[in-house]
């Protein structure tokens, strides 16, 4: 599945019941923070945040894959949130896809990754995977947003 930052709010219930693997990238952090963090809203149980850096994937790309299917000490349900940048990830979510057992929701936020990076066409045709691109805001829409911020609290600008 692919989703813009436009279109993003639509598919998100249906990719929370869906995906596994989320790749949210685009020069826009924030709003890939905030993607990452509407998905996890929607997972039924998020359970325990298991967080991973794109370097430690790079050097070490059967980790992610081995979290993934691993159960918490506890046996509660558990997500696992990647800082990347770039394609750090790449490696280890291709080892990630080639396994039997279904992961936990994986959740990779890759700002400087585009959607034409390799990771991105990597998840991009596949039922299981969302790729989310975000961009900046333009200073139109930043405008508007404050105007109405501004309106629901009475203010007037």
């Amino acid at each position: 599945m692919k989703a813009s930052q436009k279109d993003f709010a639509s598919v998100a219930p249906r990719a929370a019941e869906q995906a596994r693997v989320f790749f949210f990238c685009g020069p826009d952090e924030s709003g890939a923070h905030d993607a990452a963090a509407r998905i996890l809203s929607l997972l039924k149980d998020p359970g325990e945040r298991v967080e991973m850096s794109g370097a430690e994937l790079r050097r070490d790309p059967v980790r992610l894959g081995d979290e993934a299917r691993s159960t918490s000490l506890f046996g509660d349900a558990r997500h696992i949130m990647v800082r990347a940048q770039g394609d750090e990830a790449h490696d280890a979510v291709e080892v990630l896809l080639g396994g039997d057992v279904p992961p936990c929701p994986v959740l990779i936020v890759a700002t400087s990754a585009t959607d034409k990076s390799r990771t991105a066409k990597l998840l991009a045709n596949r039922p299981d995977a969302l790729v989310a691109m975000f961009y900046p805001p333009d200073l139109r829409s930043v405008a508007s947003s404050v105007r109405d911020m501004g309106d629901a609290a009475g203010l007037r600008i």
